[in-house]
């Protein structure tokens, strides 16, 4: 500690220079810094030199030592007083002390009384300034903790664990000049997520920092509104403003947010509360209304009071429905399957994992036409389909992947059903050409070979050739005649029966239909 400033008062300048002699100031870590031969020169002293110690005597011209002691104290409680009196002035000295003085020593002033009081003062003035440095450092810790401490004053307040009276004394120790005001107050909720489900949580943590900097700077000039974190990382909104609608002001956050930072936003908000114990119950609706997602999806704002009156229904499995799901499905009809999937989906679900139920409905259905037309593999469903729609938290994610993953096992199904019609055509074709001469060799019987009806057959040949099947199936054998009259000598008749027409009248008819001439007239002009 540094030395202490000593002011020594007396109108006898002996009795000054005295005290001075008596001791070593300096040793004893003292420091005189002035000397007054009276009460006004003294009080002028103490304003410059600010001592930590004031030596007077009783007697003086105008103002005594008891005033001048009383004057200093009124205006500086922390300067030690010690009066310096004779014994006749003793009774006087120790009414001194009522008024604060710390001390007096009586005259003739010994060098044994004077270390022991200064020993006295310095021991109390080290005790004072020590207690008086740990309240510095105790207020200093206050002021840096404050905002801790109002934050959590806020949540006891949301908790519903304080009395109207607890809430205003601390409202205003925190100073929060809203919860001055008579008038309905409002509660929004905001949760923030990463727009990527790929993070770290260095990334989460940061992410969390920059929503509050922007919140924070979106209502930092409005006094009506207090900001802060509950204990699920969410910021509370608390509005105090007696007219203007919170949730268009949530809705201008949001987009905010969005725009400053990769983020998922969503806020719920309660309804209006009178009172101010009643904080606990808007903060609950907003903490409901947040939950609303599932339903409405990410980056909205709900409203509990929209909520509440929702008809919630409990999901039951639509069998007609679903059967002409899979009807679509399976002949490859994207367009009817996703208009299915509409009607399916179009009820009020009363939680997440209601509509979870409907859509392994759904997949059940898209994986049965799957397996009858024998999709393989990861063709029918893959594993981070499967995932993204059972780990899907909110309904319109859920439908948009099932909407994907319906069309992706239509059109797979279309597809595979194009290439199977057109590899079934040609394997017909193929077997057109291997058996032209049977007789027998028909649509019905082409069908059964190949195990499909004669009307599906027939209406496969028409698309793939342009022909019906008698049509290619004559047009087959007349090719095949007009190359055997061009390269061996048999009879009419006998090229009839080649391409499977044993009747050699109609094979004639057949063959100047088709050519323009008669057997006879194409093998002379070969």
């Amino acid at each position: 500690m540094e030395n202490l400033k000593v002011l020594i008062v007396d109108d006898e300048h002996l009795i000054r220079n005295l005290i001075r002699m008596r001791i070593d100031w300096e040793q004893e870590g003292f420091e005189i810094v002035g000397e007054a031969s009276s009460a006004q020169e003294a009080l002028e002293l103490v304003e410059r030199q600010k001592p930590d110690i004031i030596f007077t005597d009783i007697y003086m011209p105008n103002i005594d030592g008891i005033e001048l002691s009383r004057r200093v104290l009124e205006k500086h409680p922390q300067i030690k007083i010690v009066v310096v009196s004779g014994h006749d002035e003793f009774e006087y000295a120790q009414q001194s002390i009522k008024i604060g003085v710390f001390d007096f020593l009586l005259k003739p002033i010994r060098a044994a009384d004077l270390l022991h009081v200064t020993g006295k003062l310095k021991q109390k003035i080290e005790e004072e300034r020590s207690r008086d440095g740990e309240l510095a450092r105790l207020k200093e810790e206050m002021e840096r903790n404050l905002p801790y401490l109002r934050e959590k004053f806020l949540l006891q307040w949301l908790q519903g664990t304080l009395s109207r009276e607890e809430i205003r004394k601390q409202a205003e120790y925190f100073k929060l000049p809203a919860f001055r005001h008579e008038v309905a107050h409002q509660i929004a909720v905001v949760e923030i997520n990463p727009a990527s489900e790929k993070h770290t949580e260095e990334q989460l943590i940061l992410l969390g920092m920059v929503c509050k900097r922007n919140i924070e700077a979106f209502f930092q000039d409005d006094p009506l509104v207090t900001m802060l974190s509950d204990t699920r990382n969410q910021f509370v909104i608390s509005s105090f403003h007696p007219e203007g609608d919170l949730a268009e002001t949530c809705e201008t956050l949001m987009n905010r947010l969005i725009a400053s930072a990769k983020c998922v936003v969503n806020i719920g908000v309660g309804r209006k509360r009178e009172n101010l114990e009643e904080a606990y119950l808007g903060y609950q609706e907003a903490c409901r209304a947040i939950r609303y997602k599932a339903f409405v999806g990410n980056n909205q704002v709900v409203c509990f009071e929209d909520t509440v009156d929702s008809k919630e229904e409990t999901y039951r499995s639509n069998s007609e429905l679903l059967r002409q799901l899979q009807f679509y499905v399976s002949v490859g009809s994207s367009e009817s399957a996703v208009q299915m999937l509409d009607h399916i989906f179009d009820v009020s679900f009363a939680s997440v994992s209601q509509f979870r139920m409907a859509a392994m409905d759904v997949i059940n259905e898209c994986q049965r036409a799957a397996m009858e037309q024998q999709l393989e593999g990861e063709q029918g469903l893959n594993k981070e389909t499967l995932v993204s729609i059972i780990t899907a938290d909110n309904l319109p994610e859920l439908f948009q992947t099932l909407e994907r993953y319906v069309i992706s096992i239509s059109q797979a199904i279309y597809t595979k059903r194009q290439a199977k019609e057109g590899n079934l055509i040609s394997q017909v074709q193929a077997y057109l050409e291997q058996n032209l001469g049977d007789p027998e060799v028909g649509l019905a019987s082409i069908a059964g070979a190949f195990f499909v009806s004669p009307g599906h057959l027939g209406r496969l040949m028409k698309k793939e050739t342009g022909q019906t099947f008698v049509e290619y199936l004559t047009n087959l054998r007349m090719k095949k005649a007009e190359n055997l009259l061009k390269t061996t000598d048999l009879k009419g008749y006998e090229i009839g029966e080649q391409v499977g027409i044993s009747d050699p009248h109609y094979f004639s008819i057949l063959f100047k239909k088709a050519t323009g001439r008669s057997m006879n007239e194409y093998r002379n002009a070969k």
